[in-house]
């Protein structure tokens, strides 16, 4: 089922990436991936107790784990500093394009790094 869910929230995330240049389009799309994939680190957080499980001394958690962790991290990073530049485009603010484009592609590599590890730490 969250194996389900994150090929959904790749498929918005293409989707928004898709209609760029349609604003509001894109802001929904991404924003329904935002809100699915923060949902999805509450539930693992909430039904597995995730994070008392990797720094329990007791549970062996492998390099593979760790990297896991380290790409989810960095992809809730992105996606606030993606909400922030994507903030400051709606405001006019073209400056911020650039920055949006190329932490979007970084935003892109890492989310699909995040669901690829998923289906290698089961």
């Amino acid at each position: 089922m969250l194996h389900l869910l994150s090929t959904v929230v790749l498929l918005l995330i293409a989707a928004g990436v898709y209609y760029r240049k349609r604003t509001r389009l894109h802001l929904g799309l991404m924003t329904g991936a935002f809100v699915l994939d923060v949902a999805l680190v509450l539930w693992i957080e909430i039904t597995r107790h995730a994070v008392e499980q990797t720094v329990n001394p007791d549970h062996h958690t492998g390099a593979l784990l760790w990297f896991h962790i380290a790409v989810s991290v960095g992809v809730l990073v992105a996606y606030v500093w993606q909400i922030q530049l994507g903030r400051r485009l709606l405001r006019g603010l073209a400056a911020a394009r650039g920055l949006h484009l190329k932490l979007g592609a970084t935003f892109c590599t890492l989310r699909l790094l995040n669901y690829v590890t998923s289906f290698l730490i089961v």
